[in-house]
């Protein structure tokens, strides 16, 4: 009897081990993952994936709702914060499109700024291996994809596509955005990157988030030792997301600027 309760038991611990998640690189057990089926949550995610679809080969959006629940808790803390809101790489808008559903952004009295070329990532700029990289992601992913992304937004009018190269591309909109509560970079690129956070971190509020997309993921070394100096000067840390996410907070009160 004794020995059946064991086996039993060793049943429903490798069931228990089995994975919840498995996606975007993560294979998760024994999680609560009670968000994933969180209605709000759910509802703003199939809206965003379905005006996505159109720019992945046969529809096949990539599962990446635990980045996107991540990015709906960033801007949930922003909303506790008087700014705007900014992402800074945003190609068909999976993750922003997301949050703007969850929020219902149009309701906002706040503006949303995406920046991006809406054609790949400009090869200016890049270390060899990001070259490598961004050629191989705009043979076989990015495209002209602004009348996409123009149409996916369409139901908030207070979400700004700006087309252009970054950091160049700030300095039309920047007398329009002089507070800024969330803040979004995935730009693949780490001067880039770089030079779009030092521009934008004295409009940054205290206590507004900077969600870093690339920054825990494999291949992004130089990403992610750029950030980690940014903070470090400031006397500030990033944590790192088991998503690949970095997450930094800046933080009231005076400090190294």
């Amino acid at each position: 009897m004794n020995l059946r309760r064991a086996l039993d038991g060793l049943v429903r611990m490798a069931q228990d081990a089995r994975p919840q998640y498995r996606a975007d690189g993560l294979a998760v057990t024994r999680r609560n993952l009670g968000f994933l089926r969180d209605p709000r949550f759910d509802e703003a995610w199939r809206k965003a994936a379905a005006g996505a679809a159109a720019a992945f080969p046969n529809g096949d959006v990539p599962d990446v709702r635990w980045r996107a629940h991540v990015a709906c808790w960033a801007a949930q803390h922003a909303m506790r914060h008087d700014g705007d809101f900014v992402e800074c790489g945003v190609f068909v808008g999976l993750l922003s499109l997301t949050v703007c559903h969850f929020l219902d952004f149009a309701k906002l009295d706040r503006s949303f700024f995406l920046f991006d070329t809406f054609a790949g990532i400009p090869d200016r700029g890049l270390s060899e291996a990001e070259r490598r990289s961004a050629a191989w992601l705009n043979r076989e992913l990015y495209f002209d994809c602004y009348d996409v992304t123009k149409r996916n937004f369409a139901p908030f009018p207070n979400a700004h596509l700006v087309k252009g190269i970054l950091p160049e591309s700030l300095g039309e909109v920047a007398p329009r955005m002089p507070r800024i509560a969330y803040l979004s970079m995935d730009l693949n690129a780490t001067k880039a990157e770089h030079d779009v956070i030092v521009a934008l971190w004295d409009r940054l509020v205290p206590g507004a988030v900077v969600l870093i997309d690339d920054y825990g993921f494999a291949g992004h070394d130089s990403q992610q030792a750029m950030w980690n100096a940014f903070a470090s000067d400031r006397l500030l840390a990033i944590a790192t997301l088991p998503t690949g996410q970095g997450l930094l907070i800046k933080p009231a009160g005076p400090g190294p600027s």
